[in-house]
């Protein structure tokens, strides 16, 4: 197995500014994992324009980009807008020092829910896609919808990828879930993969399954409830917000398992030409 400390350096991955020269593929985990013959996302197409570039996190598996190319178009015919795309991975995937703790094989991506007017009709510039702020949709501390910034385009959105069959899960803050799962018919499967989550009240986060051929993957279980009851239930129940505001009883900390080491394929990846 690899671990970064034997490579020499705090976090070699974030040095690399370019994609192996290997095969295409995601190698390990979402949260532990690495990303050979990784292709970039264009600047701008039809339906998106990327944000935060100057973070240089704007590579994919193949699969991903052919996806979020896919996923803007048909949000640009359907009169939905045009998507702003915040962090993929990496050149070469692998960990960040900060921001993330998947986003590590190139199958993951935050989309921003507020688009803006900017954005609609012109292409941005350098600073306006490092410097423009998101909207959020949920109060972070307070758990409730910020009416006043709510878009009625957000649920026909979120539906668009979640009925996609490459997606695996899409990551939502769960008053954003509890908001979906209270307007929608009775014709809800498609929530089944928009799932509660700390943090999202900017952005959605869509994690695409494993694709095709790529068998040093590591899949997560399948998804096998629309989780608009018990599953949603706890992140509004006391418990839940004894710890988001600090005021549980304090409690005996585990010892921290120690970080597991990445697959011994990323030795190969990191180092290759």
């Amino acid at each position: 197995m690899f671990s970064n400390a034997a490579a020499g350096a705090a976090n070699p991955w974030e040095d690399i500014k370019r994609p192996s020269q290997q095969t295409s593929a995601s190698i390990g985990q979402y949260t532990n994992g690495c990303l050979s013959g990784a292709e970039k996302m264009p600047l701008r197409g039809e339906g998106f324009q990327l944000m935060r570039t100057g973070r240089d996190r704007h590579y994919g598996n193949p699969a991903l980009i052919g996806f979020l190319k896919d996923f803007s178009t048909r949000v640009a015919e359907q009169g939905l807008g045009q998507l702003q795309i915040g962090d993929m991975s990496m050149a070469r995937g692998g960990p960040f020092s900060y921001g993330h703790r998947s986003h590590q094989v190139g199958l993951d991506a935050d989309i921003w829910y507020s688009q803006d007017p900017r954005a609609l009709t012109r292409p941005l510039t350098a600073w306006e896609r490092n410097n423009i702020s998101a909207v959020p949709l949920a109060d972070a501390k307070e758990h409730q919808l910020i009416k006043a910034n709510w878009d009625q385009r957000a649920p026909r959105i979120l539906r668009l990828a979640s009925e996609d069959p490459r997606v695996e899960r899409i990551f939502v803050h769960p008053t954003i879930k509890r908001e979906l799962c209270t307007s929608a018919s009775s014709d809800n499967e498609w929530l089944r993969k928009i799932r509660p989550w700390w943090g999202h009240n900017y952005h959605f986060h869509v994690r695409l399954a494993c694709p095709a051929g790529d068998k040093n993957c590591v899949p997560q279980q399948p998804v096998l409830n629309a989780a608009c009851g018990e599953d949603l239930d706890w992140w509004f129940s006391d418990e839940f917000y004894a710890q988001l505001r600090g005021t549980a009883p304090p409690q005996k900390k585990p010892e921290p398992k120690p970080k597991p080491p990445m697959p011994q394929q990323c030795a190969q990846v990191l180092h290759a030409p």
